[in-house]
């Protein structure tokens, strides 16, 4: 099993939740976040004062899928999500030991 963790800019996530849908992803979990990496943030105007906006909003995405599936799942988002501007996101893919439904025990494959 494969966990990915992507970040997207916010007006992607329907796109992608769609996309995601349509090859077969069953569940994900979403996360607005904050965060800055090649933009370093930027810098805006409000009421005449100029200051300095740190931090960007995000959204996070968390997938867990059978590792089968984890590369179509990563080109999924990755054509889905991209605008071709800076800041389009990361995503990062990780190797999962274990788990387990809470509601009926099910354990690993059977989980997800």
């Amino acid at each position: 099993m494969k966990l990915i963790i992507a970040t997207i800019k916010p007006f992607k996530l329907e796109e992608v939740r769609e996309a995601l849908t349509s090859i077969g992803v069953r569940g994900m979990m979403v996360t607005e976040i904050k965060g800055f990496g090649s933009q370093s943030g930027h810098t805006e105007i409000y009421r005449g004062a100029e200051y300095a906006v740190n931090f960007v909003p995000k959204i996070k995405l968390e997938i867990v899928v059978a590792a089968s599936m984890a590369d179509q799942v990563v080109e999924t988002i990755k054509t889905t999500a991209q605008t071709g501007k800076i800041g389009d996101g990361k995503i990062f893919v990780l190797d999962v030991q274990q788990a387990v439904r809470v509601r009926t025990g099910e354990t690993d494959a059977d989980a997800l």
